[in-house]
């Protein structure tokens, strides 16, 4: 099994308020790192799995959720491919880092876990 179907495996398992919540934090630590402007592989690998993260949980969610995530796939698309050419810019990653900032919080709203607590199972 490859490292991504293993990856998908365990991901799957959690329910949707904490795969969102998951999300948010690999959004958080993608920000964190962007910024540090020093860890350009852990950059890529977690922009990567944002991406993942969010296409598998597309098809289990609502409509206001499904498009969320769409849009924040199609950032996370915009600053892989800007990734090389921007990096070295203070303002690009300040600009990154506060997209995570606000993506992090979103999904923490969408997935409810602020208002209500763990879910169960």
């Amino acid at each position: 099994m490859s490292d991504e179907a293993v990856l998908k495996e365990r991901y799957l398992r959690d329910a949707i308020p904490i795969r969102l919540g998951n999300m948010a934090s690999s959004l958080k630590r993608l920000g964190y790192f962007v910024v540090l402007n020093k860890y350009d592989e852990t950059v890529l690998q977690l922009i990567q799995e944002c991406w993942l993260f969010s296409s598998w949980t597309c098809p289990e969610v609502n409509l206001e959720t499904k498009t969320e995530l769409d849009a924040l796939q199609g950032d996370l698309k915009t600053w892989e491919s800007n990734f090389q050419t921007s990096n070295e810019d203070e303002h690009w990653r300040a600009q990154i880092f506060s997209a995570c900032e606000r993506w992090a919080n979103r999904l923490l709203d969408l997935s409810g876990l602020l208002k209500t607590g763990l879910p169960s199972r």
